[in-house]
């Protein structure tokens, strides 16, 4: 009898009830669509950068600067020291021992690849346009190994770089600063006074902005020369079996070489961070319009049941209980919450496909051709339960309401 109760006041509020279901269908699809708009950006910011420069790098610092004098002396590990007016020492930084230390790494469990690096600062110059990069001398087998820049090289061959003469390959940023092409010849030089002429053997777009802009690659010989580093090695680089667990192989690595270790969740944190607000951002909107489609479904319980207080008070005196009428209000709370919550998630994966399909052309931190959409069944199963539970909340005030007219005094006031 309750069912049948809870279905026939349900249907007998049909435009109060469609409005609720259209509130909880439209905040649903918002929840959803803005859900996957923001994992799109993280996802797509992420695997590019983690992919076109290694799960993890093994940079020649230690973590940091130890004043090994002033702890024989001071031994409370709270202690601040530091030591007044010294001189900074022209000390050349490399990994010592590089190859001997990359043998080593290369047998650890869950190590996929490793690779040597050579970084630093060059000036570019072709024509009347200069601009400052990052240049990364790389072996280019190994290079491949560890990143997936072979696979955003959009002109050229990565492997040009072994059979071209201080070739040099090029982010399709710099090449469009620069106005350079394929095959061009480009001066490359160093504040240490290096200085070549480079031929472009590729061009490569990784749809990461700040890398596209700023990264050229050269052979690690000849970057070796340009950058007066001969034979050093700046940085390792380490792809991982698991690109997830990144910090916790760099943890291990960094107390087995000595250096300062740094997995792609750290060298990205200010990113991320940025990531981590966005988020909250969307979650703040999208909550807040399952509570306005919460107060629409309060709204409409509670004048259903300020309009059927007789009908309330016949249901007690027939034998229904409390617990019998809160179930027949809170049913119906729980009818509009499911049908609007479905038909959300159906517009929800409408609307996903829809942006995902349309030509816009974003630039920014990342870039696409289109919207980059990332759903995934968490995310439906969250905004499904998410719902329920507000609209399960929103319906409890009416129906305990309900349940707690006395048939006596309703019957007596009617009279």
């Amino acid at each position: 009898m309750r069912w049948f109760v809870s279905f026939r006041y349900f249907l007998s509020h049909k435009r109060q009830s469609l409005v609720c279901i259209a509130g909880v269908t439209i905040s649903v699809a918002m929840f959803i669509t803005m859900s996957a708009m923001m994992e799109g950006f993280k996802d797509k910011f992420i695997i590019e950068t983690v992919e076109s420069s290694g799960h993890i790098t093994v940079h020649d610092e230690p973590r940091e600067t130890r004043t090994k004098i002033l702890e024989r002396v001071f031994t409370d590990p709270n202690a601040l020291l530091a030591v007044d007016n010294v001189k900074p020492r022209d000390d050349v930084k490399k990994i010592k021992n590089a190859e001997g230390l990359m043998a080593k790494l290369r047998h650890l469990h869950g190590i996929v690849a490793v690779a040597p690096e050579v970084d630093g600062d060059a000036i570019a110059t072709y024509g009347t346009k200069t601009l400052t990069i990052s240049m990364l001398g790389v072996d280019p087998e190994q290079q491949l190994r560890v990143t997936t820049v072979g696979d955003d090289i959009i002109e050229g061959d990565f492997n040009r770089l072994r059979t071209t003469a201080d070739g040099v390959i090029i982010g399709k940023g710099v090449a469009d600063l620069l106005g350079a092409k394929l095959n061009d010849e480009i001066s490359l030089s160093s504040n240490t006074g290096g200085h070549t002429i480079s031929r472009v053997v590729g061009i490569f777009s990784t749809g990461v902005t700040p890398i596209d802009y700023s990264r050229a690659y050269m052979l690690i010989n000849s970057a070796q020369t340009l950058l007066d580093k001969k034979n050093i090695i700046n940085d390792i680089i380490i792809r991982t079996a698991d690109y997830t667990q990144a910090q916790s192989y760099a943890a291990q690595i960094e107390s087995i070489a000595g250096y300062k270790t740094e997995s792609w969740q750290e060298s990205n944190a200010n990113f991320l961070k940025i990531f981590v607000i966005q988020t909250i951002m969307t979650y703040i909107i999208t909550g807040s319009l399952l509570i306005v489609a919460a107060f629409g479904v309060l709204n409409i319980l509670i004048m259903a049941v300020l309009e059927r207080v007789g009908d309330i008070a016949i249901l007690k005196s027939f034998g229904l209980s409390r617990t019998d009428i809160t179930f027949i209000y809170v049913l119906q709370g729980l009818l509009i919450g499911l049908l609007g919550t479905i038909s959300g998630e159906i517009f929800a994966k409408i609307g996903v496909e829809g942006l995902r399909r349309l030509p816009v052309h974003v630039e920014g931190l990342i870039k696409s051709d289109g919207i980059l959409m990332s759903e995934s069944r968490g995310m439906y199963i969250g905004a499904f339960i998410s719902s329920m539970v507000v609209v399960l909340i929103a319906s409890v005030y009416p129906a305990r309401r309900a349940a707690g007219y006395d048939p006596v005094e309703v019957i007596r006031c009617a009279h």
